[in-house]
């Protein structure tokens, strides 16, 4: 189970049945389009956004993304290269600003995998 919702997230694919994609473009940093969502899928047919606002979740899903790569990012700074504060405080703003479509796109795979489980049988 865990594979197929790791599957779906990084190869932006439909959770139920693997085939089409979710968002319209593959590459998260082409800004005019990051953010497109097809409204359902072409090959299974089943609707990604349940009802409005069913994307509000997926904030603490990137929440708790860029909170993990905070804690990483500090681990390593403390522990390892020991840099100024406003060194390390400069890196983990200008890294998170840069990465925003990437977890963006991330934290909503990761929602909508949460609520429409893979189905073999949809293949």
């Amino acid at each position: 189970m865990l594979t197929d919702i790791f599957y779906s997230v990084i190869k932006n694919k439909c959770p139920q049945c693997h085939q089409a994609n979710v968002f319209e473009t593959n590459n998260p940093f082409n800004l005019k389009r990051f953010d497109k969502m097809h409204e359902s899928c072409s090959h299974c047919g089943v609707k990604y956004e349940k009802e409005p606002g069913f994307f509000q979740g997926a904030m603490y899903v990137s929440y708790g993304l860029t909170a993990g790569w905070f804690i990483i990012t500090w681990a390593l700074d403390t522990f390892i290269f020991k840099s100024e504060t406003w060194q390390y405080l400069t890196f983990v703003i200008i890294s998170i600003i840069l990465l925003m479509p990437l977890t963006f796109r991330i934290s909503r795979l990761i929602w909508i995998n949460f609520f429409i489980p893979f189905n073999k049988n949809k293949i």
